[in-house]
């Protein structure tokens, strides 16, 4: 992996401007979410390029060497979120939000990208909605209780007829390699229905340069969004966007939109809000990369010879690109997740197996590593419970 500093210009998904590489990464785990059965298969994982580049017109950063075919999102890809206390609090408390803000109750709703359909089952039951998901990641029963369907496809052309009060895509649009085929089918699909609200939740882009959270650069984000360049998507496709927010600690950025009166707009007055911010982030980023690097190797050198059992908490995204981003099989023992659909499973390019809190009843372990702050507490909480009393550094 390296800062590469490079200058080639590409095509922008978003507004088709012009965007500048500016950061690279080479042959990181292309399915940082997928679960691998052994050790081998974990190791020989697929394996790709990521080049960052930034858009001068709209702000969006993206992956411009991004290639569909070295990754899937059949069955074996898991990244639900809501094993957590934290994380469920949060989206209790959005789909509550929803419900409100829209008047869900007794409504049909579309989830774009439903995972396991844990979000889509609690507006529904909360609301009394009906709901269809979309996923092809999904391996649970089509219908729940004839209320919910989820249909194991990604949404796209074929799907723009289906009709609904209320449609959202929650950590989906950074998936698609190029988000307008997922928006205008979906801005097709509320033609003639100017209230039909649109709900869009995606990573914040400018948490993760302002901050260097370099860990959080995978190959399964195609796009990383700040708000401008959100607003700017969205308007392109034909939105009119009614507001951008942060949320979930500031990691997160909301989008509420309705279709435009006038159809697919172009978004030009939103183009020049922020786009000093946007180069000043990308700035710091990559000033960042290369001594946060350096400080990790330290620190793990400093911790190994210390003799310490070192343990990480977070097998998702943040800690596999951790693992892969220095020599870990011997300094890291285990890592840790409360996922139980993970455990006994292996990590994408270190083949580190993935373990159950319990097991470190047996580990003992001298310090673990957070892979994201907003579950430290709960992470002690868990800690405590089991007796245990390590050194806690978070990423």
């Amino acid at each position: 992996m390296s800062n590469g500093g490079r200058k080639e210009s590409h095509s922008c998904l978003s507004c088709g401007g012009g965007a500048s590489v500016f950061f690279e990464m080479r042959g990181v785990p292309t399915r940082v979410n997928f679960l691998y059965a052994t050790e081998k298969s974990a190791l020989d994982c697929p394996r790709g390029d990521i080049l960052l580049g930034l858009c001068g017109d709209c702000g969006l950063v993206s992956n411009v060497a991004f290639d569909p075919t070295l990754l899937s999102y059949g069955e074996g890809y898991e990244n639900p979120l809501h094993c957590s206390n934290v994380f469920r609090e949060y989206a209790s408390e959005l789909a509550a939000e929803l419900i409100r803000r829209f008047d869900l109750h007794g409504k049909t709703v579309i989830e774009i990208g439903c995972g396991d359909g844990d979000f889509l089952r609690l507006l529904c039951f909360r609301g009394n909605n009906r709901g269809v998901g979309f996923d092809p990641s999904y391996s649970g029963p089509a219908d729940t209780n004839g209320r919910i369907q989820i249909i194991r496809d990604y949404y796209t052309e074929k799907h723009a007829g289906l009709k609904a009060d209320f449609i959202y895509t929650r950590h989906t649009l950074e998936h698609v390699p190029d988000p307008m085929d997922l928006l205008l089918p979906l801005r097709r699909s509320v033609a003639g229905r100017g209230s039909t609200p649109v709900f869009i939740e995606v990573p914040n882009a400018s948490h993760i340069l302002d901050h260097c959270f370099v860990w959080d650069v995978i190959y399964e984000h195609t796009s990383y969004f700040t708000r401008r360049s959100l607003a700017v998507t969205l308007e392109t496709a034909g939105f009119a966007v009614l507001d951008v927010s942060e949320a979930f600690h500031g990691q997160f950025l909301t989008a509420f939109a309705r279709p435009a009166p006038k159809g697919r707009e172009s978004g030009r007055l939103s183009r020049d809000e922020g786009r000093s911010a946007d180069d000043q982030s990308v700035a710091r980023f990559v000033a960042g990369y290369a001594e946060t690097l350096d400080q990790w190797k330290g620190r793990l050198g400093a911790l190994e010879n210390a003799g310490k059992k070192i343990v990480i908490w977070g097998a998702g995204s943040k800690g596999i690109t951790f693992l892969n981003s220095f020599e870990t099989g011997s300094v890291v023992d285990s890592v840790v997740d409360v996922n139980p659909r993970k455990h006994g499973m292996f990590v994408a390019g270190t083949g580190h197996r993935i373990v159950p809190p319990e097991h470190l009843l047996d580990v003992r372990p001298d310090t673990v590593l957070i892979v994201n702050p907003v579950y430290r507490d709960e992470i002690d909480g868990t800690l405590q419970d089991l007796g245990l009393r390590p050194e806690l550094v978070t990423l």
